[in-house]
């Protein structure tokens, strides 16, 4: 019998997924990814990216590198080793670096690094796909939540009564303090106002006010005018998002009296041309991007743009997205833009990073900052010109407003990451207008001619080993004439100031430093509460009244009637730094013989000006009677506040700081000519109360010379604050006066330390010992509280070392 054919049964196929649909060109690379295709690529997998459990945040931008991985410091053409594994450290944003290598990438942030074998269905997927095929990477990045406490924040600090960008604000409300800090001026329907974060500018009516020279000053009210969010396609049409919303959080103020304000940016200088944000612009190129700001918290901060469309939360079914992530620099980014020092040294950013912003600094502006040196080969190639040039100051371009921030810990350290939204989105959503050439001319912190230069002509008018001490010092305690006029003249607050300025910079409002204020004045010229005679003649005719005790009770009297002036002390702040430097040298000890007399420079400066030792030292206040004499209502009353909403306030700092502005080369001249027609002055100074004593006799020529009087009848109030600067500076009277008291500084401060260093017997330090200092080891000295600390008057009357 025939067999039965049988056909052979075929194995079974295993089931491939469909071979996606090929593009033209077949593949793409990485490099050639948009910011619209990550964006795709975010949207599609948002869902399943915010279901895992580590994810805390996705944004789009380049691939970090771990630092320690071969392809940190090497292009991809350049294979690994055999024996150069992978890094298995976590990654952060603090140590990894992008490289012109690095992919477009969407960024990933997780609470916690582990790896993919114990995360398992859990973990990141190293890379996601387009609907057409294409593929793009993830980046994962740990951040870590941080919930430890931040360090002290030295701000506010603003030393200038000029109101700007970078100014601290508050708005109290419903028993609480909304604090941020002022973007621009800007203008709106035809008036000025203000931009800053929503949380300030919202109300309706409510005063705002903002940090001054130590205390905080109503300078205008909040509007209704303000942005919260935006959904992502009406501010980027093209690009993917209709469930996500981009955080905008401004707010205009409405300001009092816009002749009070500048369009500059405390701490910046002039604001450039404002980057479009659209499209066509927003690129990638935008990470790695420096920039810099001076918020009114932190101060000067100089970060980097880690990532783009950062999302940060989802609410209700819509994501909550902002614009740009702003990181502190590290010691992998490009150099700050700031010049070699004397020493050779560069500004660069810190190893260890500190947090780049904290509570207070929302509002603050972010402009790009070009580094001036060229760029390390494996850096992200940016323009290295310098900083556009304004009248007086850098012109920089604003990039972003800062509307928050997010605190991220983790294994590469701490920091606390600035969120921003693109200036000229909310400028386009507000309707506004950014407002750049209002009052500007100024340096960037505005008004410190008079004290630099005093503090660097004196180191000229010493002879022997002192002379050759302070001059090797001489760019650390003042500045040249020459820097002084130049148009580019700043000082960055952030590093290095020199000592002569130390007070105002960086001791001012310095929470460790509370009664710092009442070190740089003395308004001794008004009668006591008892009808005496005003303080400082009682002093000329018998130098034991310059004693704490006898001003103490000279103060209290006014405390206890109700009225002003506020307590000053001003020559004992002199006596206490004579007699530091003279112990400095009892011991060798020259750093701090050197800081104590750098500091000296800016006490010895006011005590030259009027205004500075006078209770009309902003114009004539509010007066009321006691005993049938007249006295300044107190600080602080309602009455005082209302003054220092007037123009007549401005006076003291049109007449101290703008004015020298107005033609700095021919201050400086003005005050070189008088003090060549002069032999350096001699003191007969052994003791720090004779050092007080002599403050007082300069007080007095000053105030014989040009009296707080005159300079109040020579202003006009109606003009504006530049035009009044111009017409005390047109006056011969006030010119030629001021030039003579800024000489008189200059000659009291050289006889000063020329005293203290023969009572300390300067002469016996060694030829080694009289170099130039190191800038860093100053910094260690006047940073901390206990160098030269700032007593009140009754902590110096209940002491007993301020008496004869």
């Amino acid at each position: 019998m025939a067999k039965k054919s049988v056909t052979p049964k075929m194995p079974l196929q295993t089931r491939r997924p469909a071979t996606p649909p090929r593009v033209f060109p077949p593949r793409r690379d990485y490099a050639s990814l948009s910011i619209k295709d990550l964006l795709d690529a975010r949207e599609a997998y948002h869902v399943y990216l915010s279901s895992l459990d580590n994810v805390l945040a996705t944004a789009i931008g380049r691939y970090y590198i771990h630092e320690k991985d071969w392809y940190a410091t090497h292009p991809p053409d350049v294979a690994r080793p055999d024996g150069v594994g992978r890094v298995a450290e976590a990654r952060t944003l603090l140590n990894s670096v992008i490289r012109p290598w690095s992919w477009p990438a969407v960024v990933v942030f997780v609470k916690q690094w582990e790896s993919m074998e114990a995360l398992g269905p859990n973990a990141v997927p190293r890379t996601l796909y387009l609907p057409d095929g294409r593929v793009l990477p993830t980046c994962v990045v740990e951040a870590t939540p941080d919930v430890l406490p931040l360090p002290p924040a030295t701000g506010p600090a603003h030393v200038s009564e000029m109101v700007g960008g970078g100014y601290a604000c508050v708005r109290e409300h419903q028993g609480e303090s909304s604090q941020g800090t002022f973007a621009c001026l800007v203008k709106k329907g035809g008036s000025y106002y203000a931009l800053t974060n929503r949380h300030v500018a919202g109300g309706d009516g409510e005063v705002v006010r903002s940090y001054i020279r130590g205390e905080y000053r109503r300078v205008g009210q909040t509007s209704t005018l303000a942005a919260d969010r935006q959904p992502m396609t009406a501010i980027f049409p093209a690009w993917a998002g209709n469930r996500v919303l981009l955080t905008l959080d401004a707010g205009l103020v409405r300001i009092d009296n816009v002749g009070d304000w500048t369009s500059q940016a405390y701490g910046i200088g002039e604001i450039g041309e404002v980057f479009d944000a659209t499209e066509a612009s927003v690129t990638l190129d935008l990470v790695g991007l420096p920039v810099c700001a001076f918020g009114g918290t932190s101060g000067a901060s100089r970060g980097v743009i880690r990532a783009l469309f950062y999302r940060f939360d989802s609410v209700g079914g819509f994501d909550y997205v902002t614009d740009v992530l702003i990181g502190p620099r590290t010691r992998h980014d490009p150099a700050d833009a700031v010049p070699a020092d004397g020493n050779g040294k560069r500004g660069g950013a810190a190893k260890e990073p500190p947090p780049l912003t904290r509570p207070g600094d929302s509002g603050t502006l972010w402009f790009y900052d070009p580094p001036v040196e060229a760029p390390n080969p494996h850096d992200l190639e940016h323009s290295h010109a310098p900083a556009d040039r304004g009248r007086r100051a850098q012109r920089l371009r604003p990039v972003a407003m800062q509307w928050g921030g997010s605190r991220i810990g983790g294994d590469g350290g701490r920091a606390t990451y600035a969120l921003g939204t693109f200036v000229s989105s909310i400028a386009r959503v507000l309707d506004v207008e950014i407002i750049r050439d209002w009052n500007i001319g100024h340096e960037e912190y505005w008004g410190k001619i008079g004290h630099f230069s005093i503090g660097f002509k004196a180191c000229d008018r010493l002879a022997g080993k002192l002379s050759t001490l302070m001059r090797a010092n001489q760019d650390l305690i003042g500045v040249d004439s020459a820097t002084l006029a130049e148009d580019g003249f700043k000082v960055d607050r952030d590093k290095f100031v020199p000592l002569a300025d130390v007070p105002d910079y960086k001791w001012i409002g310095n929470p460790g430093r509370a009664f710092e204020n009442i070190q740089h004045f003395a308004d001794i010229d008004i009668q006591g509460i008892d009808g005496s005679d005003p303080l400082i003649d009682r002093c000329l005719a018998d130098p034991n009244n310059v004693a704490a005790s006898v001003w103490k009770s000279f103060f209290d009297g006014f405390a206890d009637a109700g009225v002003g002036p506020d307590p000053g002390a001003l020559p004992f702040r002199v006596w206490q730094l004579w007699e530091l430097m003279v112990d400095s040298l009892k011991t060798k000890d020259v750093i701090h013989f050197v800081a104590a007399g750098g500091v000296m420079a800016h006490y010895v400066g006011d005590a030259s000006q009027p205004l500075h030792c006078s209770y009309l030292h902003h114009g004539v206040p509010p007066m009321v009677e006691v005993g049938g004499r007249e006295y300044p209502v107190r600080h602080g009353s309602p009455d005082w506040n209302a003054f220092a909403k007037t123009r007549e306030y401005k006076i003291h700092g049109i007449y101290e700081e703008q004015m020298l502005e107005v033609d700095p080369a021919q201050a400086m001249q003005d005050v070189d000519d008088v003090l060549a027609a002069r032999n350096p002055l001699k003191l007969n100074i052994t003791r720090g109360h004779q050092a007080a004593v002599a403050m007082i006799r300069l007080m007095d020529d000053a105030r014989k010379r040009l009296t707080p009087q005159q300079i109040i009848d020579l202003d006009d109030p109606s003009l504006t604050q530049p035009q009044r600067a111009r017409r005390l500076w047109e006056t011969p009277k006030v010119r030629t006066a001021t030039a003579r008291c800024i000489a008189d500084s200059v000659d009291a401060l050289a006889a000063l330390w020329t005293s203290a260093w023969k009572a300390g017997n300067g002469d016996t330090l060694a030829a080694g010992k009289l170099t130039a200092l190191d800038p860093d080891d100053l910094v260690e000295v006047y940073r901390k509280s206990k160098f030269a600390q700032s007593f009140s008057l009754d902590e110096m009357a209940a002491g007993g070392d301020f008496e004869p």
